[in-house]
């Protein structure tokens, strides 16, 4: 086997475990707000946009991390 195909530790990409972690709250916690906006007969747009911006926030944190 060839030396550069192989990858120490220290030539891998660093995953930054706070996108990771930030990533899943806040799909968790938009999904959340998001169902409880959908489940009043009377909700406000705002709120219901704000749960989108945080799913779109975490799938982009999770982005991040699995991009490396």
């Amino acid at each position: 086997m060839n030396n550069e195909e192989i990858k120490t530790y220290e030539e891998r990409p660093q995953r930054n475990k706070w996108n990771l972690i930030l990533g899943i709250l806040f799909i968790g916690y938009g999904s959340f707000r998001l169902y409880q906006k959908l489940q009043l007969p009377d909700s406000d747009n705002f709120g219901i946009f704000l749960a989108v911006g945080f799913i779109l926030f975490g799938i982009y944190d999770l982005w991040k991390y699995f991009k490396g």
